[in-house]
């Protein structure tokens, strides 16, 4: 069973039927309103989302407060948001680009990275791109006691909203949906 993690514009309406987001190489993005469907007599059916790099900030922060480790496709989603490719992210994690290579594949695990340490690392690199200086300091401390203590009460829950915001912008997460 995935998650399925959804996503809205602050404010806004919900749209009446949610938008399967399938550009960014996650299978289990939906958006719930801050998109617009048109239908172009030349090109198509055209899909416009609304503060898209806040959008793919708020999705790279869900993956990597979320529990458990990342999949192949996730942590590929996150190194493409670094702007990377695999020979510097190997660089930054002592490892080759084919180990990086497999871990996108999914082929170190059962479906998974399989990385251990590098799955952590890949977290607390994504985390020093994207996060406001203000924040690092914060968001490292709730990462490395989730790392370090997996089954406990996480006592930053409250902190993870608020940076979420400054972050992400507008754009918030719904309760995760299991499908």
């Amino acid at each position: 069973m995935t998650k399925r993690y959804e996503f809205f514009l602050k404010g806004r309406p919900y749209s009446a039927k949610p938008h399967h987001l399938k550009g960014v190489g996650l299978p289990n993005v939906y958006l719930l309103n801050g998109f617009k469907i048109e239908v172009d007599p030349h090109y198509g059916r055209l899909v416009t989302i609304e503060k898209l790099p806040s959008l793919h900030k708020a999705i790279g922060l869900r993956l990597v407060l979320k529990k458990g480790p990342l999949t192949g496709d996730e942590l590929r989603f996150l190194r493409k948001q670094m702007k990377w490719t695999q020979v510097e992210l190997g660089a930054s994690l002592g490892v080759t680009h084919q180990t990086v290579a497999n871990y996108e594949k999914g082929k170190t695990g059962k479906g998974e990275t399989g990385a251990g340490a590098a799955d952590i690392a890949v977290r607390f690199l994504y985390l020093s791109h994207i996060a406001p200086d203000k924040e690092k300091a914060a968001l490292c401390k709730y990462l490395a006691h989730r790392a370090l203590a997996p089954g406990e009460e996480q006592p930053a829950a409250k902190l993870t909203a608020r940076t979420h915001e400054k972050i992400s912008g507008n754009w918030s997460e719904a309760e995760l949906v299991a499908v």
